[in-house]
Parts: structure tokens; C-alpha cells; sequence
């Protein structure tokens, strides 16, 4: 296999869509919210039709762990952008505000978060950086099995 053929396969990723507004929920909402820029150039918003996942501590042990802390794509509607962000939102503390200040907080891999999309029943999940907040974004798409 040659060094360009490896190149494309394992890249930076796709290209992430672009959303104006972002939902932030997750079991690590509380404590990412006034701390974690939105990314995609979105900003946080309540009522906004696509979502964002922040995870906290006890979200990242494994895969199950992750899906669980998704919500079930049944339950949005069809086409809905579900994205997982990279950070762990820890509860604040001096500690975890230095870190984060030097770049260095706590991430879940970007495979951990892709599986546990395709666990959960999510579609055309796919990964990429963003060019704007340089994160490493995992995102996938409800859809709804017809009955």
C-alpha cells in the first residue's frame, strides 16, 4: 500500500456540516455550558434543531458507557445532526480550568465516540476536525425505521 493511498484513508476526516445553532444536552451539559465554545461557527441555543453531546467523567469508560449518554435517534425526528463533542466536561475546578487553559483537558477518542453513534443506531456517522475551534468532532443523523 503506498504512503498517498494511506494518506486518504486515514486523512483528517470528512467535512463537518454546518449548522448555525447547536442544542447542547449530555449528561456533561451543566458543566460545559459558558466553558466549551460551540463548534461548527453555531452557537449554543435551546431551541435549535441539531444537537451537541457533552460527556462528563463517568460517560467515557467504554462504549456502553458513551451510548448511554446519547439520546435514543428514535425519539428525534428524521435527519436530525447529532454531534459528540471531544472534551469531557469535568465538574469546575482550579484544576481542570488550568488544563483546559493550556489546552491539555481530558478528550474521548474519536473512535470511542464513532462506535457508540453506530451502537446507538445513528446514521452516516463520520468525523473531521473543525476548522474554526480546531475540535475534533464525531457527529451522526437520526433516522426513524418505519413501523
Amino acid at each position: 500500500m503506498s504512503t498517498a493511498s494511506i494518506a486518504r484513508e486515514h486523512g483528517p476526516g470528512a467535512t463537518p456540516p454546518r449548522v448555525t445553532k447547536l442544542h447542547l444536552i449530555g449528561p456533561g451539559a451543566e458543566n460545559a455550558r459558558g466553558r466549551v465554545a460551540a463548534p461548527l461557527g453555531a452557537a449554543f441555543d435551546a431551541g435549535a434543531a441539531a444537537y451537541a453531546v457533552a460527556l462528563g467523567p463517568a460517560d467515557i469508560a467504554s462504549v456502553e458507557a458513551v451510548a448511554r449518554a446519547l439520546p435514543d435517534p428514535a425519539e428525534l425526528p428524521d435527519g436530525t445532526l447529532l454531534v459528540v463533542l471531544p472534551h469531557v466536561a469535568d465538574p469546575p475546578s482550579l484544576a481542570s480550568r488550568l488544563l483546559a487553559a493550556l489546552g491539555r483537558g481530558r478528550t474521548v477518542s474519536r473512535a470511542l465516540r464513532s462506535t457508540a453513534l453506530v451502537a446507538r443506531g445513528y446514521v452516516r456517522v463520520a468525523a473531521g476536525v473543525d476548522r474554526e475551534s480546531r475540535s475534533d468532532l464525531v457527529w451522526g443523523y437520526s433516522v426513524t425505521e418505519p413501523d
